[in-house]
């Protein structure tokens, strides 16, 4: 069968291959063929290994983006969780304000130190909370599996 692809060898030498053509030319002149698809055969394989390999390499850093990705992702919500975390402090300051605010009698409002008081006390415990709060978020968050 591979006897009739050496076209070159059919060009040069048309009189071997007159029908029939023997046994003994037909085994000899399919040895080069045989050869040439066996090389490019090898560099198939040669390349479908190469490609293999690329998507390998390919998927590898597809997946260190994706986690990449997902580090900045994780560090963004810890950054909004406390930004809500201090929302959350200065809106209980201004709530104690509101109250302090209201037209309403108070037995605070003859004493004359009762306003730094109620503001120093609003400042400390906001920022305690703050802290309380961010500390508990923060153990929270970096936790390590020989901790749980």
């Amino acid at each position: 069968d591979m006897t009739l692809m050496n076209l070159s060898r059919l060009l040069t030498h048309p009189e071997r291959f007159i029908q029939p053509v023997s046994q003994e030319i037909l085994h000899e002149e399919s040895d080069e063929p045989e050869l040439i698809l066996e090389a490019y055969l090898q560099q198939a394989l040669s390349i479908v290994n190469e490609l293999d390999i690329l998507k390998g390499q390919i998927m590898t850093t597809e997946e260190q983006i994706n986690m990449t990705l997902d580090a900045i992702r994780n560090r963004l919500l810890y950054i909004n969780t406390l930004l809500s975390v201090a929302s959350l402090c200065v809106a209980m300051g201004s709530f104690i304000g509101s109250l302090f605010g209201m037209n309403l009698t108070n037995p605070l409002e003859d004493d004359g130190g009762a306003f730094m008081r109620v503001i120093l006390w609003t400042v400390v415990s906001m920022v305690g909370l703050w802290a309380i709060l961010s500390w508990i978020f923060y153990e929270a968050a970096n936790l390590s599996p020989s901790k749980s």
